[in-house]
């Protein structure tokens, strides 16, 4: 007797599975205020030479703060690296200094010098910064080709600007693919998928309301002149508001990193409130109200932006992990000092 009618079909489901992960943020206004007075009266001690400890401290709170997935993130950076890269650039705006006053075409030869070492010094400060920052002991890292530097962050602006700014969406776009095609967590690289139209999109919407509040102002200064000030004020900080979270959600939302997939919501009214807020206590406070400033911004920033998991997140980290073994401590001398300005 046939027991084919009884038999189970063996399906096997390939499909990976998937789950959001919130980014959170558990920094406080209080505990950042006590890391930065110290940090601010010793640099001020100092003549400025205790600035590298203070920016080690700063990150390495902010990145110890910031969690996913209940690991929090590392910023592993020597503050005598960091030093050897202001002691650099300290010298050279030296020299430039002085031969301005002294020798006026040897100053114009620097500062040309000093453009076309631009890219260059942009590349090695992206990877000094990936390079010291690391999630659940796995580096990030940045693998950039110079031409392509010379490119994104000289060419293609030098021609943007002889278009009149008609190019400079475009440029934006190249920067951040640039930017973020080259950067990797362990040797996964990221990925950015936007077109240079979404970018156009962006500065459409932000000239079609620069333009709304210029004719707003006008009118009502035909009404009581101060109306207009208020006008172009409350348009100019609404717009720069506006650009940001339009940006940052283009970012975010067209990033990924392999299957791993990246959101960012963040809202134009409760943004441009939180820089609204900020500004206003930092006046009322005469800056005193920095750090809750820098605390509430990071918080923020951690409850918009999202990632989507697909597979074993686990799985995907100790890839990661047998990648940066094989990478080995050869890299560390690459990265002997910040050249970041």
């Amino acid at each position: 007797m046939s027991d084919a009618g009884n038999t189970v079909p063996n399906t096997t489901y390939n499909e990976k599975t998937e789950r959001p992960l919130a980014f959170s943020f558990s920094g406080e206004g209080f505990e950042f205020f006590r890391i930065w007075i110290v940090n601010l009266a010793l640099t001020i001690v100092t003549l400025g030479l205790y600035s590298p400890w203070a920016k080690v401290r700063t990150h390495r709170y902010f990145y110890g703060n910031t969690h996913l997935d209940g690991s929090s993130f590392e910023y592993l950076a020597d503050p005598i690296r960091i030093l050897k890269g202001r002691l650099i650039a300290i010298a050279c705006l030296v020299v430039y200094v002085v031969a301005e006053r002294l020798l006026p075409l040897l100053a114009l030869a620097l500062a040309l010098i000093f453009a076309l070492l631009m890219p260059y010094i942009i590349v090695r400060a992206i990877a000094f910064h990936h390079y010291y920052s690391a999630w659940r002991g796995i580096r990030f890292g940045f693998n950039a080709p110079m031409g392509g530097a010379y490119k994104v962050f000289l060419l293609w602006p030098l021609l943007a600007t002889l278009s009149l700014g008609l190019l400079f969406p475009y440029v934006l776009c190249l920067q951040e693919r640039f930017i973020i095609g080259h950067s990797r967590y362990g040797k996964q690289h990221f990925d950015f998928s936007a077109k240079p139209g979404a970018f156009y999109r962006v500065f459409l919407i932000l000239i079609g309301i620069i333009l709304l509040a210029a004719v707003a102002g006008g009118i009502l200064s035909l009404l009581f002149a101060p109306l207009m000030v208020v006008a172009i004020t409350a348009g100019y900080l609404f717009v720069f508001a506006l650009g940001s979270v339009l940006l940052v959600n283009l970012r975010f939302n067209h990033m990924t990193l392999g299957e791993q997939r990246f959101h960012a919501n963040y809202q134009a009214g409760s943004y441009a409130w939180l820089m609204l807020s900020n500004t206003l206590c930092l006046v009322l406070t005469l800056g005193l109200f920095y750090p809750w400033a820098r605390v509430r911004t990071a918080r923020y920033a951690a409850q918009h932006v999202s990632m989507t998991v697909t597979g074993d997140l686990d799985e995907f980290v100790a890839a990661r992990q047998q990648e940066q073994s094989a990478l080995g401590s050869e890299m560390s001398d690459v990265f002997d000092v910040d050249l970041g300005l």
